[in-house]
């Protein structure tokens, strides 16, 4: 039985870098990456695709892709020539549609076809949170699909360095900042999916606390024609070494997206025992569970309350256990080493 193993995603982030390493060490893994940057690239990319499965596909034991999109669905045909078993982890985008916003796989309605069509005839699908999960069961009721969290290397954020290690008696009550999001935002699409919008205005009535944001352009607020709050600072993106040190040191962690399947960044920052006041979308309450805040996302009010009351809690190791027992990378890779074929 072949011990190759196909891997397709259109971007190597950390949830597929994450997958890739845990694929890697029970087969050969080989990466096949899809340009959809352009329709016209798109195009010749998926030409590419079925030139390259037809002639390859029936090597792999099985072939392993990140979203369910344009680049899903082929795989899936194909695997079924070959019989080739194909796994599609439903990472979230692929199946939302935010129509004031053209946001999600399924705002375009042949974007939709590509989509629904991967899901139903894919082998299995691994739903990132029950969200997620609830979702795909009412889009493809009869497809094939299991819940398998996303899964944070808590290791490497707290066991590699004493200082940051949260299970001992090492809790940090005396925070260097008050209250911290973390979200890449490329585009003025993702400003507002993320809800960066609403955390400004939260700032904005407490100017007495201290508001950072990791991972936005001021220029995207340019083009939003918002004005950063004074007390919020504005971070680049940065490497995981740096970025641990902020959750460190962070005392609340807050984010009021629209639209969220997971929330990896809240896991993260909880593994550092920040206190999160998150709003009530999507996965982000399944990982909090019954710690920290759930508020309307919209309601800045209110949130201004919760963020109060945060700010008065002590740090507490409950939060990074709850990472450790839920959402670690251990947890995910046990998951997928029963899944994936033998």
């Amino acid at each position: 039985m072949s011990k190759n193993a196909l891997l397709i995603y259109t971007n190597f982030s950390t949830f597929v870098e994450g997958d890739a390493s845990i694929i890697e060490k029970r087969y050969i893994l080989k990466h096949y990456r899809l340009n959809n940057q352009s329709r016209l690239k798109l195009f010749f990319a998926l030409f590419k695709q079925l030139v390259y499965l037809l002639f390859n596909a029936g090597k792999f034991r099985f072939i392993y892709i990140w979203f369910a999109d344009y680049h899903a669905y082929l795989p899936t045909l194909i695997g079924k020539l070959y019989k080739v078993p194909v796994f599609i982890v439903i990472g979230g985008y692929d199946i939302c549609r935010e129509r004031r916003l053209n946001y999600g796989s399924f705002a375009n309605p042949l974007r939709a076809w590509f989509t629904i069509n991967s899901i139903k005839k894919a082998s299995l699908n691994l739903c990132v949170s029950q969200n997620v999960q609830r979702v795909v069961k009412n889009i493809a009721p009869n497809a094939n699909n299991t819940l398998l969290y996303n899964g944070t290397n808590f290791s490497d954020w707290v066991n590699n360095d004493s200082t940051y290690d949260k299970l001992s008696n090492g809790i940090n009550t005396t925070s260097k900042y008050d209250v911290l999001s973390v979200a890449l935002i490329p585009t003025l699409k993702a400003f507002y999916i993320k809800g960066i919008d609403r955390y400004n205005s939260l700032a904005r009535i407490m100017p007495d606390i201290s508001f950072i944001l990791i991972g936005c352009n001021k220029s995207l607020f340019t083009q939003a024609g918002i004005t950063p709050a004074q007390n919020l600072t504005l971070l680049p993106k940065m490497e995981q070494s740096e970025l641990k040190q902020y959750y460190h040191n962070s005392h609340v962690y807050c984010q009021l997206s629209r639209r969220e399947s997971f929330s990896l960044s809240l896991a993260e920052a909880m593994s550092h025992n920040c206190i999160p006041v998150v709003a009530n979308t999507g996965g982000m309450p399944e990982v909090t569970g019954d710690l920290g805040f759930i508020v309307n996302g919209s309601d800045i009010k209110a949130v201004k309350e919760s963020i109060r009351q945060a700010l008065s809690m002590d740090k507490s190791p409950m939060y990074s256990q709850r990472i450790i027992n839920c959402f670690s990378l251990q947890i995910r890779e046990e998951g997928l080493n029963k899944i994936l074929p033998k």
